[in-house]
């Protein structure tokens, strides 16, 4: 089974390092290459929502459609919502750093 970090599966949890889930990751992890601003966030949300349909096998094999472009949708959402996720990991750290000062 696979290590759990509070419930956070182990590649996308903060000890692990950056370069190591960059590396293994199908979707790059929080901050693989550039990152997005607000707007290519919530449009790659809002495109996973959309296009979801295009990741479920049976849909493709009634209305047809790519697999790959499905991946892509997903892999697009993915990268958008694991940056979101290390933005409040890191808020996070910070806050309670800030706490601990005090």
């Amino acid at each position: 089974m696979e290590t759990v970090c509070h419930r956070v599966p182990a590649p996308f949890c903060g000890a692990v390092s950056v370069s190591a889930v960059t590396a293994s990751h199908p979707f790059g992890g929080g901050n693989a290459g550039v990152r997005m601003n607000k707007q290519q966030i919530a449009d790659a949300i809002l495109d996973a929502i959309l296009n979801v349909p295009q990741a479920f096998p049976e849909y493709r094999k009634r209305y047809g459609g790519d697999p790959e472009k499905g991946k892509q949708t997903l892999r697009q959402a993915a990268r958008a919502i694991m940056q979101l996720w290390t933005d409040l990991e890191e808020e996070e750290r910070v806050s309670v750093g800030q706490k601990a000062l005090a």
